[in-house]
């Protein structure tokens, strides 16, 4: 925030177009439920047959509602599962 740039004010304006785009969405919860959190991650060791390279991915649940999950491919080759 001390010195801010172009870049940071053009993410600020994209986000901000998106939250415009999205703001009939929601997650709705039912009243009385315990609603935790729940958090699941896996990995693919050396899944992809021609880069040898692993593919991760995580999920967060609230409830039965996922609020965030994420997947990549990882940058470098792993040669053991201890490495990844």
């Amino acid at each position: 925030m001390a010195n801010p740039k172009e870049s940071h004010w053009a993410v600020t304006k994209r986000i901000l177009r998106y939250l415009k785009g999205t703001i009939e969405y929601g997650i709705f919860y039912q009243q009385g439920r315990k609603a935790g959190l729940i958090a699941y991650s896996d990995i693919n060791y050396a899944g992809d047959l021609d880069d040898r390279r692993n593919t991760s991915g995580l999920i967060f649940l609230i409830g039965t509602r996922a609020v965030s999950w994420a997947s990549k491919k990882q940058s470098v080759v792993s040669l053991s599962i201890t490495e990844v």
